[in-house]
C-alpha cells in the first residue's frame, strides 16, 4: 500500500490511464497564471545559486503571515521542515495527535524518539476534546498536532490550540502545529496560531495544496523563538529551495484573484460534496473543513473499493493505514463539480453493484 496519496505513476506503469487522481488533494484550479508567466520569463534565473539565506523568499512568506524575517525558514516542501525540526529538538518523547500524515512517524524514527498516541474519535466527529486531552496528556516532550486534521478534516479552533497551549507551556511540553491545509478553512486568518505569537509553538506550512503546485516543492516553518531557528538552520543543507520554488513563493503569495476564487470555490464545494455523499448508501461522511472528505465504508473494505473504483477511472486513498483508521476507510479530494459529480457517481455504483450481487 502508498503511504501517500497521489502515486499515479505506478499505476501508469501497469498500463491504467487517464485515471482522476482523489487521493492527492491539490487545489482543482491548478498552477495559478501569474506563476506561470513569471516562470517563462524567468529561465534566466537558473544560471544562478539561489540566495542561500532566502531573504527576499522569507521576507514575502513573512509579510503574508504578518510576521518578521527572523521568524521564518524555508525549506524543500513542508516535508524537509518538519524532518529539520526533529532532528533539531531531539524530543525523547513525543504525543501525536492521531489519525494524522505519516511522516510525523517517520521524522521521529530517525532521532529514536519514543512516540505515543492520543485518539480523534468518530463518535466525537473526529474532533478533539480538548479538556479530556489536557487531563490524560502523559508527561512528554513535544505534541504534535495536524490542524485542519489530515485525513478527517476536522479543525481546532483557535481559542482551543490557545487553551492547550497554555497549559502545555506550564508541563515544559512544545507544541508543533501542522497547518499545511489551513488556507482551505474558512476565515483561516483569524483561526492561525500564529496569532498567539508562543515561543511555545512551531507552524509548519506548505504551499503544496492550496497553490497546487506539490511538483515544486516548497515548505516553510514559523516560529517566534529565535533558540528554534538557530538550531534548525544549523542542520540545514545550503540550497534545498530551488529557484524556481522561490519564485514560486515570492510570486503566488501575492496573487489576490487566484486566492479569492479558490476560497469561493472550496466553501461552496465542501458543502456540496458532503451533502451529497450522504446521499449514498453504505458509506458515511463527515463534514469537513478542507479540501477532502473522510469516507467510512459500512459494508466491504477499502482495498476493494479502491480497486473498484479504478476499474471505473477514480483513483481514491485508501485510509486503512492511519493510525486508529481500518480498512473500512477512504479518503476522497474535494474538486472542481464536473469530476466531484462523476467521481460520487462513481462510489454510489461501487457500493449498489457489491449490495446486488
Amino acid at each position: 500500500m502508498d503511504l501517500h496519496g497521489g502515486n499515479i505513476y505506478r499505476l501508469q506503469r501497469e498500463g491504467k490511464d487517464n485515471l482522476l487522481d482523489y487521493s492527492s488533494n491539490i487545489n482543482p484550479l491548478g498552477v495559478p497564471e501569474k506563476f506561470k508567466e513569471r516562470v517563462i520569463n524567468s529561465f534566466h534565473i537558473l544560471e544562478k545559486y539561489p540566495d542561500p539565506e532566502y531573504v527576499e523568499l522569507r521576507e514575502n512568506i513573512a509579510k503574508y503571515n504578518g510576521v518578521k524575517l527572523e521568524n521564518i525558514v524555508v525549506g524543500n516542501g513542508a516535508t524537509e521542515i518538519l524532518f529539520l525540526h526533529m532532528k533539531a529538538m531531539k524530543p525523547k518523547k513525543t504525543l501525536i495527535v492521531a489519525p494524522a500524515f505519516a511522516e510525523y512517524k517517520r521524522a521521529l524514527d530517525t532521532i529514536e524518539s519514543e512516540i505515543l498516541y492520543y485518539p480523534l474519535l468518530e463518535e466525537n466527529s473526529w474532533n478533539l476534546d480538548v479538556e479530556n486531552f489536557l487531563k490524560e496528556l502523559p508527561q512528554c516532550d513535544l505534541v504534535v498536532i495536524c490542524n485542519p486534521n489530515n485525513p478527517t478534516g476536522s479543525f481546532i479552533p483557535l481559542e482551543k490550540i490557545e487553551r492547550i497551549n497554555s497549559e502545555l507551556e506550564k508541563r515544559g511540553i512544545r507544541l508543533f502545529i501542522d497547518e499545511a491545509f489551513i488556507e482551505f478553512v474558512e476565515d483561516w486568518e483569524n483561526q492561525t496560531a500564529i496569532l498567539l505569537k508562543s515561543k511555545n509553538i512551531f507552524i509548519m506550512r506548505a504551499l503544496t495544496k492550496f497553490f497546487a503546485v506539490p511538483g515544486v516543492r516548497l515548505g516553510y516553518g514559523i516560529t517566534f523563538d529565535s533558540e528554534v531557528l538557530k538550531k534548525m538552520e544549523s542542520y540545514k543543507e545550503p540550497w534545498s529551495v530551488n529557484s524556481f520554488a522561490e519564485l514560486a513563493g515570492k510570486t503566488m503569495l501575492w496573487d489576490s484573484e487566484y486566492i479569492e476564487t479558490t476560497e469561493k470555490w472550496i466553501a461552496e464545494e465542501k458543502k456540496w460534496f458532503f451533502e451529497e455523499s450522504q446521499k449514498i448508501e453504505n458509506i458515511r461522511t463527515y463534514k469537513t473543513n478542507v479540501n477532502f472528505i473522510l469516507v467510512k465504508l459500512l459494508k466491504y473494505n477499502s482495498s476493494y473499493v479502491r480497486e473498484k473504483m479504478i476499474e471505473k477511472g477514480v483513483v481514491v486513498r485508501d485510509a486503512s493505514n492511519f493510525q486508529y483508521l481500518n480498512e473500512s476507510y477512504i479518503r476522497l479530494a474535494i474538486k472542481n463539480r464536473e469530476n466531484n459529480i462523476k467521481v460520487l457517481k462513481a462510489l454510489e455504483e461501487v457500493m449498489r453493484w457489491k449490495h446486488l450481487c
